[in-house]
């Protein structure tokens, strides 16, 4: 993150060190109880074959250990890429290939959730001046906000859309979940306040990229209840 504040002014230390102990527990959060349980099965598995207990390991269950495995990699990769601030030069990046790169990523997470991803391009969409790795940060932190607050909706999707606006190039990531809380509004973006678990760092970040970016980020105000929409507009 930056050195300095909104205005300008050097930042303090007292602050940059709550935004970095905020990171430390956004990444923690983000693993939480789910890889706790994936952790436990794997130790029994270890306990079995430090007993030279081999056989009592069929192959189905060893199959099962193997997906824990990769869905706790998995876990753990994502939450250190929604924190990974690294960026370099703004270029012109095709905004349909770069979206598509990470939705890629993505899929595997959205199928073990049951979540449908929707893509809507527009080809006048063309190009945005963007740093991918911060367009990719925005992105995953937008599409697992989605994720954790799909849980338990009926036929969840996530739908991700480009295209021309105003002479720029706008971007946008929805769901069909509750939405966000009226009183959460007007904070997420300048606070770390979350109706999901977690830190809600994630969109205070993203509003950081997009700022960098030269671009903005805002909640599209959609009536309660019936999901949420970011947008994101991009510099000419």
């Amino acid at each position: 993150m930056s050195g300095r504040d909104q205005g300008g002014s050097p930042r303090s230390d007292a602050a940059a060190a709550r935004d970095r102990l905020a990171a430390v527990a956004f990444v923690a959060s983000l693993l939480g109880h789910r890889a706790r349980n994936q952790l436990a099965t794997i130790r029994a598995a270890l306990e079995l074959l430090n007993a030279g207990m081999e056989a009592n390991m069929p192959p189905e269950y060893r199959a099962t250990l193997l997906r824990e495995m990769d869905a706790l990699v998995g876990d753990f990769n994502l939450g250190v890429d929604t924190i990974r601030c690294d960026f370099g030069p703004l270029e012109r990046i095709p905004v349909q290939e770069a979206i598509e790169g990470v939705l890629g990523e993505f899929e595997p997470f959205a199928e073990r959730a049951g979540v449908r991803l929707e893509r809507r391009f527009d080809p006048a969409a063309g190009t945005v001046l963007a740093d991918f790795g911060l367009l990719r940060l925005v992105l995953l932190n937008l599409l697992r906000n989605s994720l954790q607050a799909l849980g338990g909706v009926g036929a969840p999707v996530v739908a991700v859309s480009a295209g021309p606006a105003d002479g720029r190039c706008q971007v946008e990531v929805g769901d069909n979940g509750p939405g966000v809380a009226g009183e959460l509004r007007a904070r997420i973006f300048l606070e770390p306040v979350t109706g999901w678990g977690g830190t809600g760092l994630g969109l205070i970040l993203c509003r950081d990229a997009m700022t960098v970016m030269g671009g903005t980020i805002r909640l599209v105000g959609l009536p309660s209840g019936i999901g949420a929409r970011f947008r994101m507009d991009f510099a000419a």
